[in-house]
């Protein structure tokens, strides 16, 4: 309720930073989306990157869809006793040093008297800041020993025991939160890049996920992690803390405060001197490092034609030159002199005379246990501040890379709802490519005017050095995003006329390992189709290439495979999805082959493919194979986001130097 409040406040304040960035809902995905429980006013609110992270951070705004973790509520709280906790125990520490002086000191009078009798304590009591203790009047004060300092250090190791215990529970609180807010990051992205990939593609936004999956979430998580070690609990604690050595000594706190921000300005102005420097210190290393190499090799040959003397003076110069340089940059120290440590050990020692002549002043009532508190409290504070710092800096790396996930996640899919027409069964004149343009996921070009045909009855590679171009395209004829210019045709309805669902339902994608999904190698074949009991599996396997390996195996069709197999061979696996296309019959296949294995195992596969092409379909292959290239009815070659050449693979190598050099790249280690 608190971030909630704090949100609205802001919005209000900054009416014209609020956007709505967001949508609950994913209308266009293929999957399944969770629906978001939030009231209308809050659906598509969400703070700007810029407030969200100057102050409270809000890593759960209502409008991304991420709700706040209950892990994160438990941190909190466990912050906020942490922070009340830290004074108390300072107050306790401070009359425990305070009782035990006075013990010693009743002691001490008690053994020159030559008596041990217990002495009455109903008129001592100590004074730490506002704070003022009289022993008679503690709760269970006549319960404990005569020796109350030492009950009073066991009841300060419970207290740090706890604290102890609190903190670790905290911490594992704000670790789970992180990890409870990036699994649901990770899970608005699985729904909106399936929402997206109709319009957009999938290899079109492949780039855009791998860097939100590799830097942004990570930042992110340790984001999370290091705000929740901070807030509330430090920001609470730092009030408290001064709070609490003001009211001891207020000059001597407000002296301690002016200290820490000379020593914080004094640092950051020595950080940025060093970051403009350290630039030029690392292009002088460099290039010492360079000349001193060379002086190393031709210093043999420089004696030849010059005076030995002269030549082991300049090795000595540039020695020297590479020395000063290095223990620049190693060292992270611009600076002549270490300003930040002499100016802590110069205004900390003027802090602590300071604080030695308020305690021997007897106006000042300023005892050993005041003087513990007051300066532990001063440390504790600085040390919370620290800790602030450090967070906000973690947050405000992590800011503009979570603002990136926020636009994608606003962008709206289009619905395809008024696309009615449905895709042929049997494609006549095939499927053609005429002068394309696809974006990526950052809006530049990733398919530009690409023309192509593919016609039924015809097997086509399609290669590039750049994966993701020719998945782009064979996964755009799949259905998987829709060209900015340019236009796709199934015979002649324009892919813009044609439902997804029909273009799904008359294709077939095959993969390296099938893919293959838990369940028996029968489940596999009839997958996402209707079983037929007058069709023979049999013939199916055959045709396929794979009858043999599927008799082999201990149960035959029956056998349990998963998605991950690793008793099956990639090329069985393959064979497997191309048997599921003699099955479904589709209009379009797009088989993406394994890595290279042995060539007669190759030829098979190769053979499956044509098995396929012969039932009058659109074979479309991204080849690892030299033999597939070769049974190919037409290679096309894309380069630099166009159509480099289009041949089959003898035309192309007497023509192509570029086709030449990616089948030496790819092949040669086959051939030799």
């Amino acid at each position: 309720m608190l971030r909630r409040c704090i949100h609205r406040i802001l919005v209000k304040i900054f009416p014209s930073k609020s956007s709505q960035l967001f949508q609950s809902e994913c209308p266009n995905s293929p999957y399944a989306c969770p629906e978001i429980i939030l009231g209308n006013d809050e659906r598509n609110e969400i703070l700007p990157p810029s407030i969200e992270c100057n102050v409270f951070p809000n890593f759960w705004p209502p409008a991304s869809g991420l709700r706040t973790p209950v892990s994160a509520w438990i941190a909190n709280f466990l912050a906020l006793v942490l922070a009340l906790l830290v004074p108390s125990l300072l107050i306790l520490g401070g009359f425990t040093i305070d009782l035990m002086g006075w013990e010693h000191q009743q002691v001490e009078q008690s053994f020159e008297q030559g008596s041990q009798v217990l002495i009455d304590t109903g008129s001592q009591y100590t004074s730490i800041g506002p704070f003022r203790f009289q022993y008679s009047n503690l709760p269970f004060w006549n319960l404990l020993s005569s020796y109350k300092a030492l009950g009073l250090i066991g009841l300060l190791g419970v207290g740090l025991a706890l604290m102890s215990v609190l903190n670790w529970l905290q911490r594992r609180s704000g670790v789970q939160s992180a990890l409870d807010t990036e699994e649901q990051m990770h899970q608005r992205l699985f729904h909106h890049s399936g929402a997206l990939a109709l319009e957009r593609g999938l290899s079109a936004q492949a780039g855009l996920l791998q860097s939100f999956h590799e830097q942004t979430i990570p930042a992110m998580r340790m984001a999370i992690i290091n705000w929740l070690q901070v807030y509330p609990k430090h920001f609470l604690q730092i009030g408290l803390l001064v709070i609490l050595a003001g009211l001891i000594h207020p000059l001597l706190t407000i002296a301690a405060l002016i200290a820490a921000w000379i020593i914080r300005n004094v640092h950051l102005w020595q950080q940025a001197g060093h970051i403009k420097q350290r630039w030029v210190e690392q292009q002088r290393w460099g290039a010492a490092h360079e000349q001193l190499g060379k002086v190393s090799q031709t210093a043999p040959l420089m004696a030849t034609i010059h005076d030995s003397r002269e030549t082991l003076d300049h090795f000595r110069s540039n020695m020297t030159t590479y020395r000063n340089a290095a223990s620049q940059v190693l060292s992270y120290d611009k600076a002549k002199l270490p300003l930040v440590p002499l100016s802590l050990a110069a205004l900390g020692t003027g802090l602590i005379f300071l604080l030695a002549l308020g305690m021997l002043d007897p106006r000042k009532h300023l005892s050993l246990g005041a003087g513990f508190v007051w300066t532990a409290s001063i440390c504790a504070a600085i040390y919370s501040g620290y800790r602030i710092a450090t967070a906000r800096l973690s947050v405000a790396k992590a800011t503009p890379k979570l603002a990136q996930i926020y636009e994608y996640l606003a962008i709206q899919a289009t619905s395809s709802s008024s696309a009615t027409k449905m895709l042929s069964k049997n494609l006549s004149q095939g499927v053609s490519v005429e002068h394309v343009t696809l974006q990526s996921g950052n809006n530049q070009k990733l398919l530009d005017d690409v023309s192509a045909s593919f016609k039924p009855g015809q097997l086509t590679a399609i290669i590039s050095s750049d994966p993701f171009l020719s998945k782009a395209l064979v996964e755009m004829i799949l259905g998987f995003g829709q060209p900015v210019s340019g236009r796709l045709m199934f015979d002649d309805v324009d892919s813009k006329d044609l439902s997804s669902e029909s273009i799904r339902q008359h294709s077939l994608w095959i993969a390296p390992n099938g893919p293959l999904v838990t369940g028996t190698i029968e489940d596999n074949l009839w997958l996402g189709l209707q079983r037929d009991a007058t069709i023979d599996l049999r013939e199916i396997t055959q045709l396929a290439r794979v009858s043999e390996a599927v008799l082999e195996l201990p149960d035959g069709l029956q056998t349990l495979v998963s998605f991950n197999e690793q008793r099956l061979s990639p090329d069985l696996m393959f064979r497997l999805g191309i048997a599921r296309a003699f099955l479904k019959k589709p209009s379009i296949v797009v088989a993406e082959e394994p890595a290279s294995t042995q060539a007669g195992i190759e030829a098979e596969t190769t053979r499956a493919l044509l098995e396929a092409r012969n039932h009058s379909c659109i074979v479309l292959v991204l080849p690892n194979r030299l033999s597939t290239l070769r049974a190919a009815d037409q290679v096309i070659v894309l380069h630099n986001r166009k159509v480099a050449d289009v041949g089959t693979h003898n035309e192309l190598l007497e023509r192509s130097e570029l086709y030449r050099h990616w089948n030496y790249v790819h092949f040669a280690p086959v051939i030799r």
